[in-house]
């Protein structure tokens, strides 16, 4: 079974795969799933192309670090990966596309390829992520994304296996090093000490797990925030509060670390497979994440964000005009603020702010707590409820 996929390498080097089609011959080609490059491994790739009986797949790509994934594949992996350009030239393998017009396959499809090259720069977000571990909770398990490693010779340490289990457009960050280099590893490669002005502008702070537990319970009895330092983020937050999720890895002269600060060592020994490293994670007694502990460091993120040292906020997980709180997860994409007297909503996965009244914000608080229909508001508002209700849910619709 054939399979041809075509990617669209952005400027950062990031993949996008745009159209996957299988057949058995190049005159029968019909669509498949296409492979989300932020989630999927190689491995996963792999048991995928098994699944579907595949024994050819050809990237069409133009890009420079496919060349390197291409490679790394055909090393690992029984199946025939081959690479051709869009103009159809080969690149890597034997193909005989030359006579089939992939263009009606694969128009060039510039409206999205400039939709990919104006999303805002991955590289910030990953180095936050890399520094602090504070990972999203839907994020699979046992599945890195980010590496840093010390310097340029420990590149060659990282074992096949630890890449055949990161995300196809994981981040390696090398440091020590000032020029950028190219080996032939797949995953995006980000020279760490260019970024210093980047990590220096996030602020990111360390703190103990007394003072970060101090934080939340301060934060859980009235909805206080605090972030006197405006820092973006605290440095190996996940480690400190022994929650780690095994999607980062510290490669240092004197062994793989999990953290930053180089507090917990998995192994010396870099020739260590991928299953042996996640081992020894597993031996370490790790909490439960409560969903004060998730949503803290994008509280403490939102406040730097918004320049403030002290400001209010009204999530499921805070007391604020109720005393109760959720104490299980739930998803939601709105909360509250209170800043300097003035009471805002405020969309988390479209990043706005909008200006509304306390009564607004009051009727949010009780609609994220599952209680809006609670007979306890009507002691704030024991006249109108109902209509209020009816233009809360107006203001709800009109911004999510």
């Amino acid at each position: 079974m054939l399979v041809i996929g075509y990617v669209y390498e952005d400027k950062y080097g990031m993949f996008h795969m745009t159209n996957q089609l299988i057949g058995a011959d190049l005159n029968k080609l019909d669509s498949i799933e296409l492979l989300d490059f932020y989630t999927n491994t190689p491995d996963d790739f792999y048991s995928f192309l098994e699944y579907y009986n595949v024994t050819d797949y050809i990237f069409v790509c133009d890009g420079k670090r496919m060349h390197r994934f291409v490679g790394f594949l055909n090393n690992n992996y029984p199946i025939r990966f081959q690479l051709v350009d869009t103009n159809q030239i080969l690149k890597i393998g034997h193909s005989t596309l030359s006579s089939y017009n992939l263009r009606k396959k694969f128009p060039n499809n510039t409206a999205l390829h400039v939709k990919f090259e104006q999303e805002t720069s991955p590289i910030k977000d990953a180095l936050q992520l890399l520094l602090t571990g504070h990972y999203p909770l839907n994020t699979k398990g046992n599945q890195i994304k980010h590496f840093y490693v010390e310097n340029k010779d420990l590149l060659n340490k990282i074992n096949s296996s630890v890449l055949k289990n990161c995300v196809i457009n994981s981040i390696i960050f090398y440091d020590r090093c000032t020029t950028d280099i190219l080996p032939e590893l797949f995953p995006v490669l980000v020279n760490f000490h260019r970024e210093k002005e980047t990590i220096e502008y996030m602020n990111l702070i360390h703190m103990n797990e007394e003072e970060i537990i101090e934080g939340m319970k301060s934060f859980q009895s009235n909805g206080e925030v605090l972030n006197n330092q405006i820092t973006n983020g605290i440095i190996d937050y996940s480690a400190v509060m022994n929650i780690d999720r095994n999607q980062r890895l510290f490669y240092f002269k004197d062994g793989i670390f999990r953290d930053y600060s180089k507090n917990y060592l998995i192994t010396n020994n870099f020739d260590e497979d991928f299953y042996v490293l996640v081992n020894y994670l597993s031996y370490k007694n790790t909490r439960m994440t409560t969903p004060i502990m998730r949503i803290f460091p994008m509280v403490i993120n939102i406040s730097a964000l918004l320049g403030k040292k002290k400001m209010y906020m009204v999530t499921p997980y805070n007391a604020f005009f109720t005393k109760e709180y959720l104490q299980k997860h739930k998803d939601f994409k709105l909360i509250g603020f209170v800043i300097d007297d003035q009471y805002y909503l405020y969309n988390i996965s479209l990043n706005k702010n909008y200006k509304v009244n306390k009564a607004t914000l009051l009727l949010l608080e009780y609609y994220l707590k599952n209680k809006i229909d609670s007979i306890e508001l009507q002691k704030y508002i024991p006249n109108k409820l109902e209509s209020f209700k009816e233009q809360f849910y107006k203001i709800i619709e009109s911004i999510s």
